[in-house]
């Protein structure tokens, strides 16, 4: 059986021998939710500290956000929405493009929640494959969201920081997905059911 194809029905020598499921550990998915705050705010620390080497223009006080008013209230509203959906739309974009590759099918889009499009529902995928599809998305944004800081306008600098911040601040869940994952053998498939994965070895 070649390692690099997806299946969408189990292969008659595999059988379940492992779950991960966060319905089943609601402590667990509060633990997540805090520490993708603290990333938030941690990564926009960075990024700002970045700005000296990065757009050192953008650190003059004429730039930076500063809310003295409803006008600049609503504008960072505004900014915040934009952001988040300029990063979802990425994010699942790439995540996509990534599952199209893999298993030269066109992924079906279905909203699961506010941060997640599932792609892999009901597709058995290798660890490797399911990792990439995981995880690639959140580099590939990163690097664009840093590429771009040199380049946007000014005015956009903001936006561009809190697209990166929020990518890192949803991922917490992926990350520790990875990190399960990592500890399983190399040959098993996975099948992502939404909050739960369960894991197929022959």
């Amino acid at each position: 059986m070649k390692k690099s194809i997806a299946f969408q029905n189990l292969p008659e020598d595999y059988q379940k021998i492992d779950q991960f499921d966060l319905n089943e550990n609601r402590g667990l998915v509060l633990i997540i939710n805090l520490v993708g705050l603290g990333v938030l705010f941690g990564v926009g620390w960075l990024l700002v500290q970045s700005l000296a080497l990065l757009r050192p223009e953008y650190l003059s006080s004429e730039n930076v956000l500063v809310i003295t008013g409803m006008r600049e209230f609503w504008r960072g509203v505004l900014l915040l929405v934009a952001s988040l959906g300029l990063m979802i739309l990425l994010n699942e974009s790439i995540r996509g493009l990534i599952f199209l590759i893999i298993t030269l099918r066109l992924p079906k889009i279905k909203l699961r929640g506010f941060f997640q499009t599932d792609y892999a529902s009901k597709w058995l995928l290798p660890r490797w494959a399911y990792l990439i599809i995981r995880l690639l998305p959140i580099l590939i944004v990163t690097i664009l969201g840093l590429g771009a800081l040199p380049l946007v306008p000014l005015n956009m600098v903001p936006g561009v920081m809190l697209l990166v911040a929020m990518d890192f601040a949803t991922s917490p869940g992926d990350f520790l997905t990875a990190f399960w994952l990592l500890r399983r053998p190399k040959d098993i498939l996975v099948q992502d059911n939404g909050d739960s994965i369960d894991i197929f070895q022959a």
